[in-house]
């Protein structure tokens, strides 16, 4: 069973939705879905974050739905409900003792109770951007890459829409490669073509996050520093007769 780690609700969709609604098999699996995150006017009150948490679950459920995944959360408080910048990565370290063992026992078992002999695939998160608790999920699974490559085909998917900005992508691709340094990780590029349209209206699921909903992918492909077909991407080890 593929197993597709999020940080935050949103993360799958804005990163990998086109391809998780084409494989439409697995699990999603949030693992800060408590939130008090959502964009608000000018001069409008913030909502309480048991409320944000529990529209962001119901925006994850949605989703899930549409791409025929089951739906798993770890029931964690993301980085700002803690009282740290989500951005503060200082603060990483103290995040990943928080999830490390949590997060990997999860999988494993995700990996026990899929069955079957071909290896799935797990997809998580590059990291770009600098968010703390994207990080620690990238920092979690390189530390614990050995065994879960035994179980699991590694994607590492462009986290989106951060990496919609070329020096961010550039910088997270970076501390990647340099976390596996004897990993021979390559770039797999998805792109969108007719599935743009779809891509679009999984994103809008998670309506609570734009004060606009999108109109075009343009914040939700990867930004390569030149011109590039609207995509997904991810690095990996597999080979492409194994996708």
């Amino acid at each position: 069973m593929d197993v597709y780690i999020q940080p935050h609700s949103d993360d799958i969709c804005f990163s990998l939705g086109a391809l998780a609604h084409s494989r439409q098999t697995g699990c999603l699996l949030t693992v800060f879905p408590i939130s008090g995150y959502v964009p608000v006017p000018a001069g409008v009150a913030r909502p309480s974050a048991d409320w944000v948490t529990r529209t962001r679950i119901a925006e994850d459920r949605a989703f899930a739905q549409a791409c025929g995944l089951s739906l798993r959360m770890l029931r964690m408080p993301c980085a700002s409900l803690l009282g740290y910048g989500p951005f503060d990565l200082g603060r990483v370290d103290e995040n990943l003792g928080r999830v490390e063992t949590v997060l990997v026992e999860a999988v494993l078992a995700l990996a026990v109770a899929g069955g079957g002999r071909e290896r799935p695939w797990l997809f998580c998160p590059c990291g770009i951007g600098g968010h703390v608790d994207h990080v620690a999920i990238r920092m979690a699974i390189t530390r614990h890459y050995e065994p879960l490559a035994q179980r699991y085909r590694i994607g590492f998917y462009e986290d989106l829409h951060y990496a919609s900005n070329a020096a961010s992508r550039r910088s997270g691709i970076d501390a990647l490669l340099q976390a596996l340094p004897d990993r021979a990780l390559h770039r797999l590029g998805l792109p969108l073509g007719a599935a743009e349209a779809t891509k679009l209206s999984l994103i809008r699921h998670y309506r609570s996050q734009f004060l606009h909903p999108p109109d075009t992918v343009d914040r939700f492909t990867p930004a390569l520093g030149s011109p590039s077909v609207p995509h997904e991407a991810i690095w990996t080890e597999a080979l492409p007769a194994e996708n």
